[in-house]
Parts: structure tokens; C-alpha cells; sequence
């Protein structure tokens, strides 16, 4: 599956057997919310994840700011439809200067919009219930349409911010996002206690909305929050919201991550609705990166069968769906056009794969944006880069060794051949700096086939994998003096010209004439040979 899964960790999914289930199934980040966790959590969550799998992240969602109602007595205010109620008298909220801005007719909503107010008067400051219900204490608060300044992250937010770059966490998620300044003011916060976390921001409100190209500018990735969204703005325009979200994300080369309310019904239930189905096929063709379980997986009865939902629903899309890439990108066109170059190869020669070879990740964000056919593999010397890029769509984390200043290409395809994730005579896409890991300097795109090169010769047949013989004993006869004992081997290689009434009688079989070997093929070599380009290779696989 190339859409990647978010999951949030809580009572039901926190245990070993859980979570590698959860793993097993395509969870590829764990996502720590501050709000219903203690700082020591971090340690223990981060630990437990790294000793199941190397590649899947951990993100910690910043709780942030919150405007709320404060407490009432014996815990609850039953609104009454029509009456007026007077702020800091008979409702008092925990940051009064937030309604500073809010004007006559402003809309006030509050627990989680089930209760609506309309502002009549500023002095003394006013609103009328329009409808009726009950708040209980530390009601949310939403004005919708109005900036409301209230800071970016708290002291608690602080704290756990510290604590996640001492355990190497790999992304931070920055709540309630209303311009850039919140997200440098974090980004600079993060930096200055010594980490370099990826920080998404969460768009949950109409201010974050309208300032949406800025926020994505400041950020590496964008998460589409539509329970607070849906409460800003008109259910009905939450649809369109997130497209274009993800779109202009995407244009930036930012990841979004779609989340609230993706499987709600598998809190308690083992079989997810026909609507949320739908939503989540809608959400892979609106080119979401990643999908996020909240509920599903805190405190749901069925945390692993609703990750295997997701990735049930993503393997069908994903083999049926042609994925938008026309699309303008903003960034630097050179290392565009390099990237651009490498798909549209990869999609032509149908390769089984691209390899971006990378020090900072961005060919690989670019490369994952124009959503190529082939799975994108980001061959990296760093754990940490890894892991943020495996929050990427159709990309996934090829750990390499050694001094990644120093490595020949030779050297770099040994670590291909030796990861396992490529059978002989792979054709792979690789884009690379020169030397092949310079920094943001990627400028080069070749073919290379997985195998060591021993020679070339002129073909036609099948692509064929087999043991090399001259006597025989093997798969794939050397012929040396053009003769052949009989027709029951897989392919033919002949060091010399066959005789036309030869190569008649090897009909239907693979052969290879005119081969030229820069050294000898030895008798019980397993080789490869490339019924397309005549190419003979020895096998990765010794």
C-alpha cells in the first residue's frame, strides 16, 4: 500500500501484541495527543515503537491554546433558547481578551458547536442563545470567521516539546494553526532546545483556512482536522475545504495527513459503514498522503481490524486509481524538473521501483508529490530522516550503511541488491547528487538493473533467473562452440554465432547471441539474464 496510516495510541492499542499487529497491517506513525497524556509517556511510547519497527514514527499533537467556557456550579449551564446571557457574569471564559475582536452579529459556538450564540452587544459584552442545550465545564469555544490571538503553545506544550526531542520523536502537531507566525514560533522553539522535528499544522479553524498558503509554506506537512473545521465553517463546505488543502499542500511538497472520524463507527463496531468507506476512497483520490484513526485506535474495541480496514480500502484505490500530478509546483523548479524527469522514466519503462538517494528528503517529498506508478524507496544513511519520510505517499525507507560522503555507485547498488527488496534483474530509477549524497543537490537520473554486470549479447525471449551450466547440470546452457545437447534448459547464452537452423529449433526459449563477457561465467553461477536488452547479470542473492 502506498497511503500511509497515522494511528493514535491510548488504552487499546498501547501493548506490544497491539501494536505490531497495527504495524503488520501498514501503521506507519504513532500519534501521541498531549491532551489524554502524562509526560512520561513519551519515554515509553517512543521506546516500545522504536524496538517493533525501525521505520514507523512518533508524533507528538501538541495540545496548544484552547478557548473555553471556565466551570459551573454543579458542572453544567442549560442554555435556553432566546435569552440573552452576559460574558464574565453569567459566562466566563478562560481568556476573556479573546473577544476583543468579536463584533455585533458574530456567531459564538460552543460544545463543539451544540450550542450557538449570536453577539448583540459589546458593552456590556452580550450574546442570545439560538438554540437550546446544555454546556458542562471547560466547554470549547469557537468563533467562527474571527482571528483570535492566543499565543501558540502553553507551558505544558513546552514541557512535552522538551521531552520529544530528548527521546527522538519525529514530528510535532501543532493545534488550532491560524497563520505562519504559529508555526515559526514553534519550528523556532523546537530548534532552539536542540531539535529538528517536522511540524505539521492542523487546519481547525476558518482563520487557519483563509491564511492556508502561508501555513504551508512554514510547514513540512498539513493535517485536515475536520472535527474542529466542520464546527467553523458550514458542514457542507468541509468537503471542498480539504481538497483544496491538500492541493495546495502538494504544491508546496508538503505531506497532509486527513483525520476525525475516518472509521468512528469502529469504536464500537467490528465492520466499518458504507459512508466511511467512501470517505476514505475519497480521501486516497483527493491525494491525502496519509489517513489518521483517533478513537478507532485510543480507546476502540478493534484497533488492528480498523488499521487493516484502512489498508484493505488503500491496496483496492490505489491498483484501480491514476493519481493526479498536474499540478504547479512552487518550490525549486530544478530539483522539480529532476524529479518530474525520474517519474515520468520510471512510469514509461515501468520500473519496479525508484531510488532517491538523500541527504534532506526533499527530492523524495517532490518525487512522492507527482504520485509515479513505481513505489518510491528513499535510500538514506540517517534513521531519523527515514522514518519523517515514511509519512509520504508511495515511499518507503531503504536504510544504507557506511560513509554516505564516500560511496561509489557500485557501492550504493550492493546496498540495493543486499536490502532484499528487489529480485535480479530489477529495473530501478535512481536519482542522485554528484557525488551521489550531496547535499540538495540532486541533479542526476539513470536505469540501473539489480545484479552485478558480467555481459551483453544480443536477445529475445523471456527474462529468465536460473543456474549457469556448460555440461548440463543447470538451468541456462553456455554454449561455447554453438552446438546444443538438447532443447530442456530455460535460455541459451552463445559465446559465438549460432548457426541460423539453430536458433529455429529454440523457438519459444530464451537466447542470447554475440555474448561478450568481461569475465567467464562460472559452471553453477546463478545469473539473470534480460530477455529485453541481452544483459547478464550474477545474482544478488549469494
Amino acid at each position: 500500500m502506498k497511503t500511509k496510516i497515522v494511528a493514535t495510541i491510548g488504552p487499546a492499542s498501547r501493548s506490544a501484541d497491539i501494536l505490531k499487529g497495527m504495524m503488520e497491517n501498514g501503521l506507519s506513525l504513532i500519534r501521541i495527543n498531549s491532551a489524554h497524556a502524562d509526560i512520561k509517556d513519551v519515554e515509553e511510547i517512543t521506546k516500545l515503537v522504536r524496538s517493533l519497527d525501525r521505520n514507523v514514527g512518533v508524533m507528538i499533537d501538541l495540545k496548544g491554546p484552547e478557548l473555553r467556557t471556565g466551570e459551573f456550579n454543579g458542572g453544567l449551564l442549560r442554555i435556553v433558547s432566546g435569552t440573552n446571557y452576559v460574558m464574565g457574569k453569567d459566562l466566563v471564559l478562560n481568556n476573556m481578551n479573546a473577544l476583543s475582536s468579536v463584533q455585533v452579529g458574530d456567531k459564538i459556538l460552543m460544545s463543539d458547536g451544540e450550542v450557538s450564540f449570536e453577539v448583540v452587544k459589546t458593552d456590556p459584552f452580550t450574546i442570545k442563545a439560538l438554540n437550546d442545550g446544555v454546556l458542562r465545564d471547560r466547554s470549547r469555544v469557537n468563533i467562527p470567521g474571527r482571528f483570535i490571538e492566543l499565543g501558540t503553545i502553553t507551558d505544558r506544550d513546552r514541557s512535552f516539546i522538551k521531552e520529544g526531542i530528548s527521546q527522538g520523536v519525529d514530528f510535532f502537531a501543532l493545534s488550532f494553526v491560524q497563520k505562519s507566525d504559529n508555526v515559526n514560533e514553534l519550528r523556532d522553539f523546537v530548534m532552539d532546545s536542540g531539535g529538528d522535528q517536522y511540524i505539521i499544522s492542523k487546519i481547525e479553524t476558518k482563520s487557519g483556512l483563509d491564511n492556508i498558503e502561508d501555513i504551508v509554506r512554514s510547514s513540512d506537512g498539513i493535517m485536515v482536522a475536520r472535527g474542529d473545521l466542520g464546527v467553523e465553517l458550514p458542514l457542507k463546505e468541509v468537503v471542498l475545504a480539504q481538497k483544496r488543502i491538500i492541493k495546495i499542500a502538494h504544491e508546496d511538497g508538503d505531506f497532509t495527513i486527513v483525520a476525525t472520524q475516518v472509521l468512528e463507527s469502529m469504536v464500537n463496531n467490528s465492520s466499518p459503514t458504507r459512508a466511511e468507506i467512501s470517505d476514505i476512497t475519497n480521501a486516497i483520490i483527493d491525494n491525502a498522503d496519509a489517513i489518521m484513526l483517533s478513537e478507532e485506535s485510543a480507546i476502540g474495541k478493534y484497533p488492528v481490524q480498523a488499521v487493516r480496514t484502512l489498508k484493505e480500502v488503500s491496496d483496492y484505490v490505489e491498483e484501480r486509481v491514476t493519481f493526479d500530478s498536474s499540478y504547479y509546483f512552487k518550490g525549486n523548479t530544478i530539483a522539480y524538473s529532476v524529479a518530474r524527469a525520474a517519474k515520468i522514466l520510471s512510469d514509461d519503462i515501468k520500473s519496479d521501483g525508484i531510488v532517491a538517494l538523500t541527504h534532506t528528503g526533499s527530492t523524495v517529498r517532490m518525487i512522492s508529490s507527482l504520485r509515479p506508478k513505481a513505489m518510491v524507496y528513499a535510500a538514506t544513511v540517517s534513521d531519523n530522516l527515514a522514518r519523517k519520510l515514511n509519512i509520504y505517499f508511495g515511499v518507503m525507507p531503504m536504510h544504507m550503511e557506511g560513509d554516505a560522503e564516500k560511496l561509489t555507485f557500485s557501492e550504493i547498488m550492493d546496498h540495493i541488491a543486499r536490502s532484499g527488496q528487489f529480485a535480479d534483474g530489477s529495473k530501478l530509477v535512481i536519482t542522485s547528487g554528484d557525488p551521489y549524497f550531496t547535499f540538495g543537490g540532486t541533479n542526476d537520473v539513470k536505469v540501473a538493473v539489480v545484479g552485478k554486470f558480467i555481459g551483453r549479447g544480443y536477445s529475445f525471449g523471456e527474462s529468465v533467473n536460473g543456474t549457469a551450466t556448460y555440461n548440463g547440470n543447470g538451468d541456462i546452457l553456455v554454449v561455447e562452440d554453438g552446438k546444443i545437447p538438447n532443447k530442456n534448459f530455460k535460455a541459451f547464452i552463445f559465446t559465438v554465432d549460432p548457426k541460423p537452423s539453430v536458433i529455429d529449433s529454440l523457438n519459444g526459449k530464451t537466447v542470447v547471441t554475440k555474448t561478450r563477457l568481461v569475465r567467464k561465467i562460472l559452471e553453477g553461477e546463478r545469473i539473470f539474464v534480460d530477455g529485453n536488452t541481452g544483459i547478464i547479470l550474477t545474482s544478488s542473492q549469494r
